[in-house]
């Protein structure tokens, strides 16, 4: 019993960037601060940190702003330890901010969501299944290389205007290149949403992707186009 009241009264706020994880730990009436970096390495230092002040990791309410970049791998790695991760989600946090009267760009201090994970209690986040995770990926990487096919673009009428001819064919090759890489990551993304009909629809694909959208992320594909 000891423990599970301690637990009730220990709250994490983390702050997230590339590099770094800026956690605050409200537990009783201290109010104590850690700054580790992003990566497992770092989530275990935390983990470390929280046990040397006294504090039970299973179960203990973590509270991020997974909509916040570089927090869903940390998040993943915390909610793997034991931890139960709960995800500020903009607007209540938002009203909360409102109520204690804090600015809106307090919205992503460590020190906030700490005290917001204790009076609030949002709502536990569940990691998202590895196949979710990885279309994902498969989407990043297709944004990458049709990002890059159009970067070649803007160079290859360079080239042109230029009166560089050899230059222009050779990125026109390249650009050829991109172009099967492209139809190629369109063509698995698309073999993997019919592998798994029931994904839900991940921001990346909104409106991006016309072939891709031709299938309904979410629901049966069993009908094909």
């Amino acid at each position: 019993m000891e423990h599970a009241s301690k637990q009730e009264t220990a709250f994490v706020g983390i702050e997230t960037s590339k590099l770094l994880l800026k956690a605050v730990l409200r537990s009783g009436g201290d109010v104590l601060c850690k700054v580790l970096e992003n990566d497992l390495a770092g989530c275990r230092w935390l983990r470390s940190w929280l046990q040397k002040n006294d504090v039970t990791i299973m179960g203990l309410r973590v509270c991020m702003r997974l909509d916040a970049p570089y927090s869903e791998a940390p998040a993943r790695m915390l909610a793997d330890m034991g931890m139960l991760v709960c995800d500020a989600q903009p607007a209540p946090l938002a009203d909360y901010l409102r109520s204690q009267g804090l600015p809106k760009d307090a919205a992503h201090s460590a020190v906030v969501l700490a005290h917001y994970c204790a009076a609030a209690r949002p709502a536990p986040w569940t990691p998202p299944s590895p196949a979710y995770v990885e279309l994902r990926l498969w989407l990043r990487r297709l944004h990458a290389v049709r990002q890059l096919r159009q970067q070649e673009m803007a160079r290859l009428e360079g080239h042109f205007h230029a009166g560089q001819i050899a230059l222009h064919q050779l990125l026109r090759q390249q650009i050829a290149c991109l172009d099967a890489q492209i139809r190629q990551h369109e063509s698995a993304i698309v073999a993997h949403v019919r592998r798994h009909p029931d994904l839900p629809r991940p921001p990346e694909l909104a409106g991006s992707y016309p072939r891709i959208a031709r299938y309904s992320v979410g629901a049966s594909l069993a009908g094909g186009h």
